[in-house]
């Protein structure tokens, strides 16, 4: 069988992952790797050749498929490359940092019939499949409302971290939040349509911009979701727990990646589900790209595929919003 061929767009932090995870993957075949930073062209994995620009590497290796792993500022620019040469996309998330600049690629990509398929990497973990599971099973009943706390005191100084959130407006919403609020959607399988936030940024954080989030989000099946994330809490340790409170019970996920509970309403304790092994990263990431390969072979869908992203980028816009104007933002689903 022939393998897909591969351009990867951008070879920091996280394009290393994906490295291994297209070695990983028995379609996949990595051809080539472009960066504008001509420092890691000796970290490159062997045999394989680099490029300082997508358009050269492009002409050269004519691949089958780009992965852009690259800040989401400017990527339009790459997009219009790429639809050059009709190649579909992985591309990070979150797809950009201004919802009407996502609507525009989208609509580019649209019109050109090519799928952009955002990394949204959470929806394939394994608390994330057994939730889905359990829900559809029926054992806790219907979800009616839901608490999700994210306490994190994150080192942006950190040398395997991208640097540019230090910098960014609403990092914790663009680059932490996206996930939550995309696994939400996911998750209870409805979009969002009505948001209350509010967003602040504490006097010892080394963000520039606001790193804590606290809002109210009602989706269209009716549950409601209280929500609380920061990237500058001052205790080194995460807290994370994500409640759901259903008819017949309710479903308790205590660590970010694992500890995944469930109690019906007569149980006195938590039973907890086991989860399959799992490298954090690595497996998510494969997962999301065989999934990636997949719908490239689905050309019907592919509008789909590419709206989808928005309903998630509408919620951090949305809570912007609302935290500017103190008023509760109603939100349009695509």
């Amino acid at each position: 069988m022939k393998k897909i061929r591969l351009l990867l767009v951008g070879y920091g932090p996280r394009g290393k992952i994906w490295a291994k995870a297209i070695k990983k993957n028995s379609k996949t075949e990595l051809v080539g790797i472009c960066d504008i930073n001509k420092d890691l062209e000796h970290k490159n994995p062997k045999n394989i050749i680099f490029f300082h620009k997508i358009d050269s590497a492009l002409s050269y290796l004519r691949p089958d498929a780009v992965i852009l792993s690259t800040p989401p500022f400017n990527r339009m620019q790459d997009l219009k490359v790429c639809a050059k040469f009709k190649l579909p996309i992985l591309v990070e998330k979150p797809l950009t940092i201004n919802l009407e600049e996502a609507k525009r690629q989208i609509s580019f990509m649209n019109r050109h019939k090519l799928l952009l398929f955002v990394g949204l990497n959470f929806r394939y973990l394994p608390t994330t499949l057994e939730k889905i599971k359990l829900l559809n099973s029926g054992k806790v009943g219907k979800p009616n409302f839901a608490k999700f706390v994210y306490e994190r005191w994150r080192d942006g100084k950190l040398a395997r971290l991208n640097k540019y959130p230090l910098h960014m407006k609403h990092p914790m919403l663009w680059e932490q939040s996206i996930h939550h609020f995309d696994l939400i959607r996911f998750i209870y399988n409805s979009n969002v349509k009505k948001v209350f936030a509010t967003t602040s940024n504490p006097p010892w954080s080394m963000y520039k911009h606001d790193t804590n989030v606290n809002a109210i989000l009602e989706l269209q099946n009716g549950i409601i979701v209280n929500y609380i994330g920061n990237w500058q809490s001052n205790c080194k340790s995460l807290n994370f727990e994500w409640r759901t409170d259903c008819s017949k019970g309710i479903i308790v996920q205590k660590k970010q990646f694992d500890d995944l509970n469930y109690r019906t309403t007569n149980q006195l304790k938590l039973k907890k589900i086991q989860l399959k092994k799992f490298t954090m990263w690595l497996d998510d990431a494969s997962a999301l790209l065989s999934d990636f390969i997949n719908s490239t072979n689905n050309n019907k869908n592919f509008i789909k595929l590419n709206k989808d992203h928005l309903n998630s980028l509408s919620i951090v816009d949305a809570c912007i919003k609302s935290s500017k104007t103190g008023k509760k933002i109603s939100i349009k689903n695509y």
